[in-house]
């Protein structure tokens, strides 16, 4: 079996956009970092709001080259020439079968992070924790109960704290 990975921003209180979906508030430097990864992986994992502030932020879709797939309820594929699968249909299941072959990187998306670490799909995250208080946002994550991690590595960067979790 593979592994999924995620690597996020997250402000000291605990938000990864703010309200309306933002993130200038994350330095360059994270914003490259996390880029590298993008650009590393083979198949991305998305959830539904990012996918589509992707779209309509960046005017298209990035990742042309890139498997990618939307964990969604329903099926808004407005980039269907470009690569993206839509997991409707009990898609945690869905992408439990992706993982026995595919390495997965997730990108953004707390209710999808929540999600895969519930149902123990997520081996890897990794924060970058940005010294700033959003005050109010979208949330790192939801109720997560009973998950242990440990620390598998850590460093402080110039604007930013590097730390990577795995699953125990």
């Amino acid at each position: 079996m593979k592994q999924i990975k995620a690597h996020i921003a997250v402000s000291l209180d605990g938000f990864i956009a703010t309200p309306d979906y933002e993130l200038d508030w994350i330095p360059q430097s994270v914003k490259s970092q996390i880029g590298k990864e993008i650009a590393a992986a083979d198949t991305l994992l998305i959830g539904t709001n990012t996918y589509t502030y992707i779209f309509e932020h960046w005017g298209g879709w990035p990742y042309k080259g890139k498997r990618s797939f939307v964990v969604s309820s329903n099926d808004i594929n407005v980039t269907p020439n470009c690569g993206v699968d839509f997991l409707t249909n009990k898609p945690l299941n869905q992408v439990y079968k992706l993982k026995q072959e595919n390495d997965l990187l997730v990108i953004g998306s707390s209710k999808l992070l929540t999600s895969l670490i519930k149902t123990n799909l997520l081996d890897c995250l990794t924060v970058y924790t940005v010294p700033i208080i959003l005050g109010e946002g979208v949330r790192f994550m939801c109720e997560t109960l009973d998950s242990k991690w440990k620390l598998d590595k850590f460093c402080i960067m110039d604007d930013f704290l590097y730390s990577s979790f795995l699953r125990v």
